[in-house]
This record gives C-alpha cells, structure tokens and sequence, in this order.
C-alpha cells in the first residue's frame, strides 16, 4: 500500500488539477477577509475572523464533489486501476489508497484557506473572538465532516467506469445533501409564534401573535435536529458559521458515514468486474 500512496502522492504532486484548486482556495480565504473588511468599512458593522476563518468547511463538500471525480476517474479510462491489480496489489489497498489521498488533498484545500484567510484577515479584521477550544472542536469536526465527503465521493469514482458519470453523480449527491439540509434547517428556524392579520367591522387591520403550526417541539424536534448534525452538508454549515450545538454527536455521525460508506465501497468494489 506504501507503493500506491507514493504513487498517488507523485501524481498529486505534478497535477495541474490538484495545484489549481489550492491556488483557487488561498484566492477565496483572502478574498474572503478583504471582502468582509469592506463590507465593514462600507456598513459600519462589527466584524471578525470568525465569520470568514471556518468557511471553508461550508465549501468543501462541493470542491472534492468536483476534484475527486475528475482526479481519479481516468483510472479507468486508462486502464490504471486494472493494471495495479495485475501488478499485485490488492483491491482493498487500492481503494484505501485512493481514499486517503483525496483527503490528504482536501485537507491541503482547507489549510490553504485558513492560511491566506488569516494573512489577509488579522491586518484588517483582527482574530477570532472564540475561545480556542470552540475553535479546535469547530476543526477538527471539520475536518471529519470533510472525510466523510472524501468517501461519498470515493465510492462513487470507485464503482464508475466514466470520470463524466461519475462526476455527474458527485454533483447531485452533494446538491441533494444541500436542499436536504436547507429544508431541515428551515423547520428547525420556524419561530414559536408568527403574526397574524386580521381587518375589523370597520376596516381596521389588527395584528396579533398566533402559535405557529411549523414550530417544532419536544421528541420531533430532537429529531430533526439529529437529522442536521447527521448530514454532512448540515455539519458544514454549522461548522462554517461556527454554530455546532452539537460538536462530539456531529463528529461521530461524520466518521459513522465514513466507516459506512468506506465499507460499502470497498465491498463492492471487491466484487467488481474490471474488465
């Protein structure tokens, strides 16, 4: 397995793909913290790092949706991955290869983030105004969150023989995972009351505070909001607006779908006909 990570390492390493994508992320993180200087300046609001230094784990599901496919999926096509078969390596080895290096790769994506995000933010904006334990959970949770993308994304370059079938698949995976987690995320917004208008005998309109129906209580709304920490689009949202009310449940639900999805992938890979 030491043969394929170098040789997936290598090939990382002279990508145009993988070298474009961290120049694209150090752009966004400082475009990120100049932009929220401006608005500053422009409002007149209070701002801080902790509004731009976590977005990038609101993005990144969508990054490796788009990277992972169109890295690996030429394996295939050019025959890569029946080749590393023939040579001797085992099926298992191959996929776990492949998996570690897409996360080597999105947490360089991450790291060149935050890099030029605090370059260019702590002149401008100062530094977080969390403490460095909210912070590091907000991390590190992160970071499980991304691993869970990672295999998602894994599986489904790994049982596709097309790079395009593959990437197509990617995106609707990680749009579904986001209207998922928008739609969940809007019944838990629900306020407990809401307006109510009426007009009297006389043509007068009144407004009165009504129970609002869509409010969730009580064993349902507990289980809505496991449903939110359970998406990995509904962690990286959290984790990007540095709202995790749910840190330690959220990280386990991001590695049970990365055990999930690595065992399921390798499974059927194992059982798949390369010829």
């Amino acid at each position: 397995m030491t043969n394929l990570l170098s040789a997936n390492l290598l090939r990382l390493k002279k990508s145009f793909l993988f070298w474009g994508t961290m120049a694209l992320s150090l752009g966004f993180g400082g475009f990120m913290s100049v932009n929220r200087f401006l608005e500053h300046q422009a409002y007149g609001y209070a701002v801080s790092m902790d509004s731009v230094f976590f977005g990038w784990a609101v993005v990144i599901g969508l990054v490796m949706a788009i990277f992972i496919p169109l890295f690996f999926g030429t394996e295939y096509s050019d025959g890569t991955i029946r080749n590393k078969i023939v040579a001797g390596h085992r099926r298992l080895h191959v996929y776990f290869a492949n998996l570690a290096v897409s996360f080597f790769a999105a947490v360089c994506f991450n790291a060149a983030y935050m890099l030029s995000s605090a370059l260019a933010g702590l002149p401008l904006i100062g530094w977080l105004s969390v403490d460095l334990i909210t912070a590091l959970l907000h991390v590190l949770g992160g970071l499980a969150t991304t691993a869970a993308f990672c295999a998602i994304y894994t599986l489904t370059v790994m049982l596709f023989h097309r790079k395009a079938s593959a990437a197509v698949l990617s995106m609707l995976t990680v749009m579904l995972l986001f209207g998922a987690a928008l739609v969940v995320d809007g019944r838990l917004q629900a306020p407990p009351e809401i307006v109510d208008y009426s007009i009297s005998a006389n043509g007068e309109i009144k407004d009165q505070m009504e129970p609002n129906p869509r409010y969730l209580q009580g064993a349902e709304r507990e289980l809505y909001e496991f449903v939110y920490d359970l998406l990995p689009a509904g962690q990286s949202v959290q984790y990007g607006n540095l709202a995790a009310s749910h840190p330690a449940r959220m990280i386990l639900c991001a590695l049970g779908i990365l055990a999930g999805f690595t065992a399921a992938g390798v499974c059927l890979f194992c059982k798949k006909d390369l010829n």
